[in-house]
């Protein structure tokens, strides 16, 4: 359901990973697809997988294994990127800690993954920084080598800065409610005496207080770090180099928070996301919870129930159900997975 919404997996690096084969060597052919009911009407959302050996696939392509991917959108083909907005979800699992723990790009993949929901014109924005950084980097390696003269910069310059600019401000703009929705959320579940929660945003320059002063900042940024590029090679400011601090009582949450801490933290944030996402586009997102309940007191759990219930329509798995009340059970369909088959379930087991 999240790769529906989100146009890849995950959890998989490649979509080659997500289709089952009998042995290796042999072809395969998958595909989900779903009907999504939303205001304006239904839409049916659809990606086909075909996985072969065949000699005609990519030179890169590991083990000669060629994938393909095809999506449609009420039966018509579109692009991948097409596909983000029309089903909006949002997913927690046990991987989220990384949001605390892990790397910058994985808090800045959040925030994209997030923002591409909402606005269409973030996410071509985003693919389009990303293609004019792969040239600019390849750029600055010529001059580097005193194989290109410098004033070559300054189309990829003025490009990096037209994408890049929009892409920082947009998501200053969006941690700032996200961050104000987490702090309720997370002082509901941390309870009396819980730290506070913040969620600063930590530009590679001064973002300013729009997009023109951000344009102004991130080209300024380029310049003076330009004898440094051309020593690295790379591009040293800019949104891929951005990050998201995540405070408890004002100290970092990845170095002094408890595990426990960090889950609670990570599930507010999340179920920030998914109230943001209801509040931008005006439509409930699907809520995805993986496995959420297994770490948490019953009070905790009786929280996040309360507001699992309070959405349109919401996923959760478990593998003791028993910890779920009746009153959410007496409520809800279940199903049961054996052997990785599905199977609707009369009651909850």
């Amino acid at each position: 359901m999240y790769m529906l919404a989100i146009a890849r997996s995950s959890r998989a690096s490649t979509d080659r990973e997500m289709v089952r084969r009998q042995s290796v060597g042999t072809d395969a052919q998958a595909q989900i697809s779903a009907v999504a009911h939303r205001e304006g009407g239904k839409v049916k959302v659809q990606m086909d997988f075909s996985v072969s050996t065949a000699a005609a696939g990519p030179e890169d392509s590991p083990q000669g294994v060629y994938t393909q991917k095809y999506v449609r959108v009420n039966g018509l083909p579109r692009r991948s990127a097409d596909l983000v907005g029309e089903i909006n979800a949002v997913m927690f699992t046990a991987q989220d800690l990384d949001l605390v723990y892990g790397s910058p790009s994985t808090r800045r993949r959040y925030l994209d993954i997030l923002i591409s929901q909402a606005d269409p014109r973030y996410l071509k924005a985003l693919q389009r920084y990303q293609k004019v950084l792969v040239q600019r980097n390849f750029l600055l390696k010529r001059m580097r080598d005193r194989r290109a003269q410098t004033g070559e910069m300054d189309f990829w310059d003025g490009e990096l800065v037209t994408s890049g600019s929009y892409l920082v401000t947009k998501r200053a703009e969006t941690l700032l409610g996200l961050g104000r929705i987490a702090f309720g959320l997370n002082t509901a579940l941390a309870g009396e005496g819980g730290a506070a929660l913040e969620a600063q945003y930590a530009p590679s320059f001064p973002v300013g207080r729009g997009e023109m002063e951000a344009a102004a900042e991130f080209r300024a940024a380029l310049e003076s770090s330009r004898p440094k590029e051309l020593a690295a090679g790379m591009t040293m400011a800019g949104p891929h180099r951005d990050d998201v601090r995540l405070l408890l009582g004002g100290m970092d949450a990845g170095q002094y928070a408890s595990r426990g801490q960090v889950r609670v933290l990570v599930l507010a944030m999340k179920l920030a996301e998914a109230q943001y996402l209801k509040e931008q586009r005006r439509q409930e997102p699907i809520l995805l919870l993986d496995d959420v309940l297994s770490e948490l007191d019953a009070r905790r759990r009786a929280h996040v129930l309360d507001m699992a219930a309070g959405f349109q329509q919401s996923f959760i798995t478990t593998a003791d159900p028993e910890m779920i009340p009746e009153k959410y059970t007496a409520r809800a369909q279940a199903y049961v997975v054996r052997k990785g088959v599905v199977e609707r379930s009369e009651g909850v087991a």
